[in-house]
This record gives structure tokens, C-alpha cells and sequence, in this order.
């Protein structure tokens, strides 16, 4: 049942178009059931995916009902919304799509134009969380956040993880303006917690909480986080706030980790007093946070990591894990980026370490021609393959490792979503 799935893809024609007048709309013929629930707005250049789920599971397992919103899907277009955990029934897609569908219409007769994929999934997932009849809502912000469709939502807390230049044709030329974008997520009288290092956007971030009357919670100060250990298999961490000290594990690779793990932890510490949590929910809600495609572990010999680092920030940190995190002989690096990233940029951070590279296109339209690609890394002198499907050119880094190299899928998460899905069939047809 997958009539909701391929209608709602046929709304990527509608491109990117940035703006809270169609949303709002939207909202409001569906009753607006975004004011049925507290939610958590999760923004940032990187990191708001894991940070997002840690903040769900730590409240799962406090025994809340809990909305989380992410995107893209990794795993299955239903991972978009998640209760608990647990993925949206097609059933539900199909209904609630059926009962939107008219609006949509209703909105382009008003003179507006149509709602956009993103505009209209958002739509979708909070009346769902609101049938569902959840308690809070953790929703990951798509770009920017000033315009983003989730700013629709009266967000108990805003949450930002980091900012760097990004999008730049839609948030702006420099990290003041795109801290602005970011910051559009406060709300009066709210409070924020953020892992923003930048001086000049922590310092436009601390102007806006000003204007809204906003408390703003610089995470680092709330909380230290320390690693402890690291393995295949995940890590450990010390905490340490002004009321204890204590270890937490997660199953999720690369040290910057760090800085998700302590915007989380400062997001729950800074949730209303109706929120209780112990320090148990917050060990077993870390020990099981699952968060595919992202540094994700998907074969040992050899060593196959997907990650979906889609800007230089997110490559930075992919190449800081792979040179001090793995051992491994030989690195195949495959890439597929997208076009309105600098491309440019992310190959000369992560190329220089590779011995081998593949370079591919995976199905969005934003993507980038991999003979573009090859063409400036050729101008360096470096030699690549170029294979157009990802599918085909994850099979041959595989043919060409030996069992103690490492293969990296990268560059974007859709990349590493067109990857993941035939390499999980492979290893079940395996066992």
C-alpha cells in the first residue's frame, strides 16, 4: 500500500520554497493539532537528527508518548514519524493524505501557490501525532528555521545544535545570517539550549533570546560530557552536571557524539517541572537509541560504514572518525553529493585520505554530476571511477576491498539511503 508514498514523492516537483503562509493554512483547515501537544523544535547545520532521537528515547523510556519527526527516511518513508519508536502504519498515510489532498487544492484557489513534499509531510505528521494523542513531539527542522514548515508549531523549547554556512542561496552569506534563519525557531518566553560555538552566531543567537525574552541555555555550560571509551560497538561517556556525576553508554560511532549526547542531556534538564525524569530513563533511553545511516556500522570484513554527512562540517567530521576511530588497511571512499553543497570543499577535505574512489549519483534532483565531480578532482591529479548507480558502484568498492580495508558511503543521506537498502538485503541474505 504505497498510493500515499508515490503521491506524496510526485510533490517534489513543488521544489523548495521557503515561507509559513501555506503551512499555517494548511494548520488551520486541519484544525490546527500542532496546539494539542508540547513540542521540542530540534535545528541546526548538524547533529539535530541524532540529537533528536536521544531526546525521544530518553523520553520513552520515562514513559511519556512521544512524536518524533526526522527527515529524510533512511529506512522506509514511514520512519518520517515515529511514536515511540515505532513507524506510522501506511493505513494512517493513506487516510490522512486522502483528507489533505482537497486543502492542497483549496490553497491554490486562494491564489497561493501549491504546497510543497516537505510542507505537506509535516502537515501529515503533526494531525497524526495529534490522533495519536501523544504528549510531546520532538520534530527535527528541515532547512534553516525562520521559514521551515515545522515553525509552525509553538515550541516548548528550541534546540539548536550547531551553525555553519549552509544553503546559502536560501539562509544567507554569512553565519550571522544564517544564524538568524536558525534562530527564527525561538519563540517569546521560551528557552533554548544550543551547542553553538561560533562567537558571531552564538552572539546573534543571544540578541534574538533578548528581543523574544527567551532564556538561553549554552549546553557546555549546563552540563559536562567527557568520552570515556569507544568501540565497534558504540561508546561511553561521564556526565557532569551541579547535581551529579555519572556514565552513559551509546551505541552510536564518532566522538562528536559528544556534543549531540550534551544538547541532549541539556534539553531534558531544561524541560518544565510536569516532566519527570530519572536518571534510569535517561541510561536505558541512550543504550537503545537507533539512528541508521549515520556512522552506521554495516560490515566488519570489510569494514562498511555509511554516513550520511552531507556538508563540510558533517565530512569533517567523517574524515576525524575514520583517521582516529578505525583501523583499517585501505580506504575506498564512495561519494554522491549534492549540487547546491560545496562540492568543492567536501572532496578536498575527505579525498586526501582515500586510496580508492568511486564516485556515483544517487536519485535526487539536487544531485551533482558525477563526471562534474571527477572533472575538478581530475584537475588535482586524482584518479577516480565514476559509476553512475549507487547499487552498482557500492558492489564494486566492495570487489575491490580486501577484508581488513574500510568502505565509506558518503556525502549525502540519500546516498547512504539508496546504499543501506540493497547492503541490509545482502547481509540478511547472508545469515
Amino acid at each position: 500500500m504505497d498510493s500515499a508514498v508515490d503521491y506524496l514523492n510526485s510533490l517534489n516537483k513543488f521544489g523548495i520554497n521557503p515561507g509559513l503562509e501555506r503551512i499555517k493554512l494548511l494548520m488551520e483547515y486541519l484544525g490546527n493539532p500542532q496546539q494539542e501537544y508540547d513540542t521540542i523544535q530540534v535545528a541546526g547545520s548538524n547533529g539535530k537528527g541524532s540529537t533528536s532521537v536521544m531526546i525521544s528515547s530518553i523520553l520513552s523510556k520515562a514513559g511519556y508518548k512521544v512524536g518524533t519527526y526526522n527527515s529524510p527516511e533512511i529506512v522506509s518513508f514511514y520512519e518520517r514519524m515515529r511514536i515511540n519508536g515505532e513507524y506510522m502504519e501506511p493505513e494512517a498515510l493513506e487516510r490522512l493524505t486522502s483528507e489533505i489532498k482537497p486543502y492542497l487544492k483549496r490553497i491554490e484557489d486562494q491564489g497561493l501557490e501549491h504546497p510543497t513534499f516537505f510542507e505537506v509531510v509535516t502537515a501529515i505528521a503533526l494531525k497524526y501525532f495529534a490522533e495519536q494523542e501523544v504528549e510531546i513531539v520532538v520534530l527535527e527542522v528541515g532547512l534553516g528555521g525562520k521559514l521551515d514548515a515545522t515553525n509552525v508549531v509553538n515550541g516548548l523549547i528550541a534546540a539548536i545544535t550547531n551553525i555553519s554556512l549552509e544553503h546559502t542561496e536560501y539562509l544567507g552569506d554569512t553565519i550571522e545570517e544564517v544564524a538568524i534563519e536558525k534562530g527564527g525557531i525561538i519563540k517569546e518566553g521560551s528557552k533554548v539550549v544550543t551547542g553553538v560555538k561560533d562567537k558571531k552566531a552564538l552572539a546573534k543567537l543571544k540578541e534574538i533570546c533578548k528581543e523574544r525574552e527567551a532564556e538561553l541555555i549554552e549546553a557546555s555550560k549546563a552540563l559536562k560530557v567527557e568520552r570515556l571509551d569507544r568501540s565497534l560497538a558504540g561508546q561511553s561517556f561521564k556526565v557532569q552536571s551541579q547535581q551529579m556525576v555519572a556514565q552513559v553508554q551509546i551505541p552510536l560511532l564518532g566522538k562528536y557524539q559528544r556534543q549531540n549526547l550534551n544538547l541532549a542531556l541539556a534539553v531534558i534538564e531544561a524541560l518544565p517541572a510536569k516532566y519527570e525524569i530519572e536518571w534510569s530513563a535517561i541510561e536505558e533511553g541512550l543504550k537503545v537509541v537507533e539512528w541508521p545511516g549515520r556512522l552506521e556500522l554495516l560490515g566488519e570484513k570489510p569494514l562498511i560504514i555509511l554516513d550520511g554527512a552531507h556538508n563540510s562540517a558533517g565530512i569533517r567530521e567523517l574524515r576525524k572518525v575514520i583517521e582516529e576511530d578505525l583501523d583499517y588497511q585501505s580506504l575506498i571512499l564512495v561519494l554522491s553529493i549534492l549540487g547546491d553543497k560545496d562540492v568543492e570543499e567536501m572532496l578536498e577535505i575527505i579525498t586526501p585520505i582515500a586510496d580508492q574512489i568511486i564516485i556515483t549519483q544517487n536519485t535526487n534532483e539536487r544531485v551533482a554530476a558525477p563526471e562534474q565531480v571527477a572533472k575538478l578532482l581530475a584537475a588535482k591529479g586524482i584518479e577516480v571511477q565514476v559509476i553512475p548507480e549507487v547499487e552498482a558502484a557500492v558492489k564494486e568498492a566492495l570487489k575491490l576491498a580486501a577484508a581488513e580495508d574500510l568502505v565509506s558511503i558518503s556525502g549525502s543521506l540519500y546516498t547512504v539511503a539508496e546504499a543501506r537498502k540493497f547492503l541490509v538485503k545482502d547481509i540478511i541474505n547472508q545469515k
